[in-house]
């Protein structure tokens, strides 16, 4: 059967505050910033660094907002590889984060990145990060697995990438890194099919014309 999309409900829709506090905490300062808001396990760990270096060698200047926790210390195991390969600088590992101050580093950033491998449970789930990112309005550049391609139109609403194809990935990032006028009309549009498509209530009409 095909897996049952999750929906969004607007009473939990992100207003994006400001973004100073985070940005002067973790030394931003207007540096285009990428968003990893993650667990960590659903994509392998050597990606990040293949992406954090091919960005750095386009554009020096982005950092990357690393927040989550992985279950088995998988953030730690990836901030090692980072070390040992001289990316550090590029890079701020926030941790986990409460549930009401993750908004504050939504709106830190630019663009978020949401690399998802293509496996056999990542093509039949959806992740909730995914959808928070989406109706925070972050403009987000994913993998073209399994349901990512459902919630993110591309080019409308989002970016989608071949899967694991980490060139074409970091490719997306810069080139969205450094056009704000897309990174507005993708959140907007983000915001909008959430809205839209996935709330609760027009979910339940169709459900009703489906059985009725």
């Amino acid at each position: 059967p095909r897996p049952r999309p999750h929906s969004s409900s607007p009473s939990t829709v992100y207003r994006l505050p400001s973004t100073d506090a985070v940005r002067q905490k973790w030394q931003l300062g207007d540096a285009p910033t990428i968003l990893l808001y993650s667990r960590f396990w659903e994509f392998r760990l050597e990606r990040i660094v293949t992406l954090v270096r091919l960005i750095a060698a386009q554009l020096p200047q982005a950092r990357w907002l690393m927040v989550g926790q992985g279950l088995q210390g998988e953030d730690r195991t990836l901030a090692a590889h980072l070390a040992e390969a001289g990316l550090m600088d590029y890079v701020r590992f926030t941790g986990w984060l409460p549930f009401e101050e993750v908004p504050d580093y939504f709106a830190a950033a630019h663009a978020a990145v949401y690399p998802y491998d293509d496996t056999l449970i990542n093509r039949t789930k959806c992740s909730v990060k995914l959808i928070g990112l989406l109706e925070a309005g972050v403009p987000v550049v994913a993998d073209a697995v399994g349901q990512n391609v459902e919630y993110i139109q591309h080019g409308v609403s989002g970016l989608l990438t071949p899967p694991e194809d980490d060139e074409s990935m970091a490719a997306a990032l810069v080139s969205l890194l450094q056009n704000p006028e897309q990174q507005q009309a993708l959140g907007q549009a983000a915001r909008r099919d959430l809205a839209e498509k996935f709330d609760w209530a027009y979910l339940a009409k169709i459900a009703e014309r489906a059985y009725g």
